[in-house]
């Protein structure tokens, strides 16, 4: 593959740089992180818990797989990672089986656009339409 082509590659993410996190479902911890590198190369760090079932874990290795090529490697998007980032932050994202968290360089706590957020955005706009002051 050529250097005007992004790509993946199995490794450690540094968790001081930016990256991505992958969760699967409804479990709380990651399933898998996704460093960004200067050189069109996404470092990719499975997450799985050999305990779990091999079934799930299976399944959850082909979505995550499947993720990643759809949405980083074949998209026809000129900058992917702005746009996974721009993802985070959409419905699409807080309903998808495989959710997506973006964590700037130097962050603690990651952009992510949850169902929670969204309604009680909602509730406190109408709120303030027919409050008093």
């Amino acid at each position: 593959m050529t250097k005007d082509h992004w790509q993946w590659q199995p490794g450690k993410v540094d968790l001081s740089n930016r990256y991505f996190e992958l969760k699967y479902g409804y479990l709380s911890r990651p399933v898998a992180r996704i460093g960004i590198s200067d050189y069109k190369t996404f470092i990719v760090e499975f997450l799985l818990n050999i305990n779990d079932d091999i079934e799930l874990l299976k399944k959850i290795f082909a979505e995550v797989l499947e993720e990643i090529e759809l949405y980083l490697i074949n998209n026809n998007h000129s900058d992917p990672v702005k746009y996974m980032i721009d993802h985070t932050k959409k419905c699409s994202n807080a309903y998808g089986k495989i959710r997506w968290y973006y964590f700037p360089k130097g962050a603690n706590k990651s952009i992510f656009l949850s169902k929670e957020s969204l309604f009680f955005d909602k509730v406190f706009s109408i709120k303030k339409l027919f409050s008093k002051k």
